[in-house]
């Protein structure tokens, strides 16, 4: 399995553990209130230049460490436009914990039979953006938000990598995230939830989620963002295909 494939498997875990799920899509929205929304379907798609693996860490080194949820969902958008998913040295305990403000980082490389490589990472141990609460009827603090990912390079030379992100709470709302991803977004059509999907909306965008598609001859690049019922933003998930 993949490591994009991994996130999504890892997202239901980690949801359940956190007491709500990644946002589910709303129903299709009519023309007259589709024409008000800020992100509209891209007409073409667009392309970037990949950073070279030998400056990827002098890249990492420019992300400041987050101390509030927007800053760290800069980090994030910084991570996509750079591709720095795709570089091996990204991956390093010391710079996830700059990159995310992290305390600790759960950090795996393996080599299978067939030649693939891959590296896991995870974590909940947030330094202070995103503490461990006490929830009713529960003994163990809960964490209020999860970060997984990782990278596979396939003996066909195939490359893949990915990081889902989610946050129970504190994110920013949707004309704050807007500002912050500056992309062309499309709004998803609503899929079943295992777990019944989330409460109903409660604010505008409540429960929505949005995609951008950006399309380069040297990878496929995908970033889905979801938001809570309240409209602020709960999930981030980067993925990359690089043939």
């Amino acid at each position: 399995m993949n490591p994009v494939a991994t996130v999504a498997v890892t997202t239901v875990a980690v949801a359940s553990n956190l007491s709500y799920a990644q946002p589910a899509a709303p129903p299709e929205v009519p023309a007259s209130t589709a024409s008000g929304l800020k992100y509209v379907e891209a007409a073409s798609p667009s392309t970037t230049q990949s950073v070279p693996s030998n400056t990827s860490e002098e890249v990492s080194q420019m992300i400041s460490r987050p101390k509030t949820p927007v800053e760290f969902v800069r980090n994030l958008k910084f991570i996509f436009d750079h591709d720095l998913l795709l570089n091996d040295d990204f991956y390093s305990e010391a710079n996830l914990k700059n990159v995310f403000s992290l305390e600790s980082a759960h950090v795996t490389r393996t080599v299978e039979q067939n030649g693939d490589g891959r590296i896991s990472i995870s974590s909940s141990h947030f330094l202070s953006i995103f503490p461990w609460v006490a929830i009713p009827g529960r003994v163990e603090l809960t964490p209020t938000a999860q970060l997984v990912g990782g990278k596979a390079v396939h003996h066909t030379g195939r490359v893949t990598a990915g990081m889902n992100f989610l946050m129970h709470e504190g994110g920013p709302d949707f004309d704050e995230s807007q500002r912050v991803f500056a992309e062309t977004f499309t709004r998803l059509p609503p899929q079943p939830s295992p777990h019944g999907g989330p409460p109903p909306a409660t604010a505008p965008h409540g429960n929505e989620t949005w995609q951008y598609k950006q399309l380069a001859d040297y990878a496929e690049k995908t970033l889905t963002i979801g938001f809570d019922p309240t409209g602020r933003l709960s999930s981030v998930l980067i993925g990359v295909k690089k043939n």
